[in-house]
């Protein structure tokens, strides 16, 4: 198999058998799915895991911010994180009293609560690897849910792509491209991870209590083309997107004519795609002032999944493997 997240096909027959053992779960396992969510005596509870797994750099701020991300697609307030760090022989001591502050303050930042977790040093990883664990209670007692979604809504995305594919090229390659881009602006683009940052709670905890926002997704590896793939899947609709219409970052674009690589395709934490309502678009951009927010077009009932390029009609591309892999190997 290729790196990266598992393709969608082989998600879905490795969950297609999986057994329910109880009304708790009111949304299981599945693609396009960011969180579980469980009903426990009458209260709302998301739960997920990620791993930071492409970079050893700032790993414990990552941690809890995708993870975040993840929980708040459902509508929840992140509570609870555990960890599992994994070592490599030789870190020194330091490192993991660096990482540890680093994961504490980013706790603190959202008021989380660290409950647990595990931490060894290993000979089965060449890098340092954390795995997040976190749980988060339902703001408003309900789940946002993309199988709620019907032909006829809307898609927004908040924000421009890529910011995490692009602050990690920029580090990652910083030599390379340092023969093409300015030293001060792969320095720039290195810092969109700060700011504007790769965590959705800003948006999403100001459009939590709007009527007809349906359902919250977090474009991460394969891109935001994927994660519109992700929630077709999820829906049992189809799309049509107006290529015109996603914002793509100016340096994501000025990373993609060097490094050869397709800017939808490109992991894109930091963005947010809300699937809506009709009725609902304009008080989801109103509430998002001051905020890039792109209108990419809408569900449709047949199951195509349809990008207009000025104009004419192509299939959306669904990445198995995200763009950041191809160019970080890229010759250039």
């Amino acid at each position: 198999m290729q790196l990266g997240k598992l393709p969608n096909h082989i998600l879905k027959n490795l969950l297609k058998n999986l057994p329910n053992f109880g009304k708790e779960i009111i949304i299981p396992p599945g693609v396009g799915l960011d969180a579980a969510g469980l009903s426990i005596e009458g209260k709302l509870f998301a739960m997920t895991t990620d791993p930071i797994t492409f970079t050893s750099k700032s790993i414990g701020k990552y941690a809890v911010c995708v993870n975040v991300n993840d929980i708040a697609c459902l509508g929840c307030q992140p509570l609870w994180f555990s960890s599992v760090i994994l070592l490599p022989k030789g870190t020194q001591e330091n490192y993991l009293y660096e990482l540890w502050h680093e994961l504490n303050a980013e706790l603190k930042e959202f008021g989380i609560q660290s409950i647990g977790g595990h931490c060894e040093v290993t000979e089965q990883v060449s890098a340092p690897v954390i795995v997040g664990q976190l749980i988060g209670k339902a703001v408003n007692e309900k789940f946002f849910d993309p199988r709620e979604i019907k032909p006829g809504d809307k898609i927004l995305l908040w924000r421009g792509v890529a910011i995490e594919g692009t602050a990690l090229l920029a580090a990652e390659r910083f030599s390379a491209l340092s023969h093409y881009i300015m030293p001060a602006q792969l320095e720039t683009m290195q810092s969109l991870i700060d700011e504007p940052g790769i965590c959705i709670w800003p948006a999403a905890k100001v459009i939590l209590d709007l009527p007809g926002v349906i359902a919250l997704h977090d474009p991460t590896e394969g891109g935001v083309a994927t994660a519109l793939h992700e929630m077709a899947d999820a829906s049992g609709c189809g799309l049509q997107i107006e290529a015109s219409k996603v914002p793509i970052l100016s340096e994501t674009q000025q990373l993609a004519e060097v490094l050869k690589f397709d800017p939808l395709g490109l992991l894109a934490s930091g963005s947010l795609l809300i699937a809506c309502r009709p009725e609902a678009e304009a008080s989801i951009i109103a509430r998002l002032k001051g905020e890039r927010v792109g209108q990419l077009g809408e569900f449709i009932a047949e199951n195509d999944r349809i990008l207009y390029r000025e104009g004419v009609a192509q299939t959306l591309p669904r990445f198995d493997q995200d763009e950041l892999i191809k160019a970080l190997k890229t010759r250039i």
